[in-house]
């Protein structure tokens, strides 16, 4: 997209809205904006299209799906929360209201337009490259790798493995904390390319580092531990209330049974309580 095109009708648009005081019309491109905006960024991230029929999945769902995947390999944020929360208020007024939407929520609207375009994220489609990285990456600690371990087997190289590991850990953890102040699209392909290489050390006998196809071959895309344990503890709790539910109903329709199934209310209602608990404490751990 050529942005000064794009912005230049946005001026126009804008001043268009306040001559006639409609500005639905700048909501809609506003909206639509944002939102190709977050599935170019996340389909350039190697990520899924997003499934639009019938609403299935909303805007600020797509975003948390794209960053439970960049905080399950990365331990990075592709969106800051704020943004999200935005979005979510936004985007559920729009589709209540059709697009009617008050003008603060608008402005708010284009503020994060234009703040999601600060994003620099890489190409994950393009292939790795190995000793090309080595030699022209600032990463410091990969001067430790002795060359025989990316040129020749070397039966002795297997004792730098625990120091070339701490290495990795420790340049991961600044480039995370950078990362998570400013995304920078060079140290998103530094960090993959440091998860390549922790990979390759641990899982390859071989006493060589390997670099194959594209960025987007060396990060999971499935869905992330925390989501499954989330619905894990969902489906206990709704069940565990299901079943309270019923032996209350019981309880009350027949008060003889009172005695045998006071304890059986009282332990699966303990076990909603056990589970949402658990549920908001996954949750303060993001």
């Amino acid at each position: 997209m050529n942005y000064q095109v794009f912005d230049l009708k946005l001026k126009r648009l804008i001043q268009a809205c306040k001559e006639t005081g409609n500005y639905k019309k700048l909501a809609v491109v506003g909206f639509i904006s944002t939102s190709n905006l977050v599935d170019e960024i996340a389909l350039n991230l190697g990520m899924r299209p997003r499934y639009r029929e019938k609403s299935e999945e909303l805007l600020f769902e797509y975003m948390i799906a794209v960053n439970d995947i960049f905080e399950k390999n990365l331990q990075i944020q592709i969106f800051n929360n704020e943004t999200i929360t935005t979005i979510k208020e936004i985007e559920l007024l729009f589709l209540r209201n059709r697009g009617d939407i008050p003008y603060k929520h608008i402005k708010n609207l284009i503020f994060v337009y234009y703040e999601l375009r600060k994003i620099e994220v890489p190409n994950l489609y393009k292939g790795m490259t190995g000793e090309d990285y080595f030699e022209s990456s600032n990463l410091y600690m990969l001067n430790v790798i002795p060359r025989g371990m990316r040129q020749k087997r070397d039966t002795n190289s297997s004792k730098f493995k625990p120091m070339l590991l701490h290495k990795i850990k420790e340049q991961e953890r600044v480039l995370q904390n950078n990362l998570n102040k400013k995304l920078d699209q060079m140290n998103i392909e530094r960090a993959i390319f440091l998860k390549n290489i922790k990979k390759s050390l641990i899982e390859s006998n071989k006493n060589r580092i390997t670099f194959q196809g594209t960025l987007k071959d060396n990060m999971d895309y499935g869905k992330s531990q925390n989501i499954l344990i989330k619905y894990f503890l969902i489906g206990i709790a709704f069940i565990s209330l299901c079943l309270g539910g019923l032996i209350a109903v019981e309880m009350f329709l027949y008060p003889n049974t009172m005695p045998v199934l006071s304890n059986l209310l009282l332990i699966f209602f303990g076990i909603v309580i056990i589970m949402i608990f658990s549920y908001k404490s996954l949750n303060k751990k993001r």
